[in-house]
C-alpha cells in the first residue's frame, strides 16, 4: 500500500445484503444497523458446512500424507499465517459498550517484557503476512516505539498494522510519525466517537497521517458495532448461551489468531475472554472459556498447523458468542471511571 488514506466499508457485507445504504460526510458507505443479513447468513452457513464436512477432512488427509505441508510450513520451518495479532494494552481510553476486547472491564498495559518475549519466541515458529498491534489503545503503552521496532525486527517481511482510535495521535506528534516511517508500519484508524469533539480529534489524526503519507485505512466502527454479549441489571457483561455450532457458523474472529501472554490463541475474542476471567475482570459466567487451551511456546510446527487450520468445527467455548450478527449503536459506558485503564 502506498502512502495515503482510504476508506473501508466493512467488506464482508455487500450492498445487496442491506436494506439501505447512506453516505456519511466522509464519503463512506454506511450500513443501516440490523439490516437484513439473511443472504450473508446462508452463504456463511453453506461455506462452513462444506468446509467441515468435505474440505477439512480432505485437507487433513492430504496433510497427513505429506502432500500439502508446504502450503502451511515454509522452507524455513515457519508456519505461514495470513494474520497474527498482539494486544499491547488491556485498558483503553474509550469505554465502548459491547467491546469485543472487554476493555471497559480490564485494566492496565501488558508488560513490555511479556510482549517482547512473545514476539521473539513466536517469530521462530510462525511467519504472518500481516502482524497487528492492538489494544485497548496501543498508543497508551509507554514503550510503544520499542515494541513496534521489536515487531519489525521479529517479522522483517510482514506488514505491520497498528490499530488506533486516533485520540492520542496528535499528542504523540512527530515521534509517532517517525517510528511508523522507520518500521514501514501501516495504520488502521478506527472511528468510535460520533460526537463533535470526537470527530474533530479523529479528523485531526487522519490529517496527520495523510500529510505524513503514512498508509492508513479508516474504518467507521461507530456505524458497524457488533453486539457480542448482554448485560445483567448491574451492567456487568454476560456471555451468550448459544449453540457452539451456530456461533461458529456466524463467526469472523475464529481466524484472527492472537498472541497473548506468550501463548497462541486461534480466536481473539476467546483470548480476551479467557484472560479477562483469569484477571477477575469478568464474572463466573465466563468460566466456561477455560475449557479452551491455547498453544504453549513449546508447540511444534505440526501442532500449530493442526490447532489453527485442521480442527473440525466449533469449540465448546464458542457458546459465549451470539448465533446471529446484530448491529447496535456505538456508545460509551458513562458509568466507568475515566482513569480506569
Amino acid at each position: 500500500m502506498t502512502g495515503g488514506v482510504f476508506w473501508y466499508n466493512g467488506g464482508n457485507i455487500d450492498d445487496k445484503s442491506c436494506s439501505t445504504t447512506a453516505k456519511n460526510d466522509y464519503g463512506v458507505q454506511k450500513k443501516r444497523r440490523n439490516c437484513d443479513m439473511s443472504m450473508t447468513k446462508q452463504a456463511r452457513k453453506v461455506k462452513r458446512v462444506f468446509n467441515r464436512a468435505l474440505f477439512l477432512p480432505l485437507k487433513r488427509l492430504l496433510y497427513d500424507a505429506g502432500l500439502v505441508k508446504g502450503s502451511y510450513i515454509g522452507p524455513d520451518g515457519l508456519v505461514r499465517l495470513r494474520k497474527l495479532e498482539i494486544y499491547l494494552t488491556n485498558g483503553c481510553n474509550l469505554k465502548c459498550k459491547f467491546c469485543s476486547h472487554f476493555n471497559p472491564y480490564r485494566r492496565g498495559i501488558v508488560a513490555t517484557e511479556t510482549l517482547v518475549t512473545s514476539m521473539e519466541t513466536w517469530s521462530k515458529k510462525v511467519r504472518p503476512k500481516k502482524f497487528g498491534l492492538l489494544g485497548g489503545e496501543p498508543l497508551m503503552h509507554p514503550d510503544f516505539p520499542l515494541l513496534l521496532r521489536k515487531a519489525r525486527e521479529c517479522w522483517a517481511t510482514s506488514r505491520l498494522i497498528v490499530t488506533t482510535n486516533g485520540l492520542l495521535v496528535a499528542p504523540k506528534g512527530e515521534a509517532l510519525v517517525d517510528v511508523l516511517r522507520e518500521t514501514s508500519a501501516e495504520v488502521l484508524l478506527s472511528e468510535h466517537l460520533m460526537d463533535e469533539k470526537g470527530r474533530a480529534t479523529f479528523a485531526a489524526a487522519r490529517t496527520i497521517f495523510e500529510n505524513a503519507k503514512i498508509p492508513t485505512t479508516v474504518i467507521p466502527s461507530a456505524s458497524r458495532w457488533k453486539e457480542y454479549y448482554s448485560f445483567d441489571e448491574q451492567g456487568k457483561p454476560l456471555p451468550c448461551k448459544s449453540r457452539p455450532e451456530a456461533s461458529w457458523t456466524m463467526c469472523g474472529p475464529n481466524t484472527c489468531f492472537n498472541l497473548t501472554n506468550n501463548k497462541l490463541y486461534r480466536c481473539s475474542i476467546l483470548a480476551n475472554a479467557v484472560c479477562g476471567w483469569q484477571e477477575g475482570a469478568l464474572g463466573d459466567e465466563w468460566k466456561r472459556t477455560q475449557t479452551y487451551t491455547p498453544l504453549e511456546p513449546t508447540a511444534t510446527a505440526d501442532e500449530i498447523v493442526r490447532h489453527l487450520f485442521l480442527m473440525t468445527g466449533p469449540l465448546p467455548a464458542c457458546s459465549i458468542c451470539p448465533e446471529t450478527i446484530r448491529f447496535v449503536d456505538a456508545r460509551q459506558i458513562a458509568t466507568m471511571e475515566a482513569d480506569r485503564w
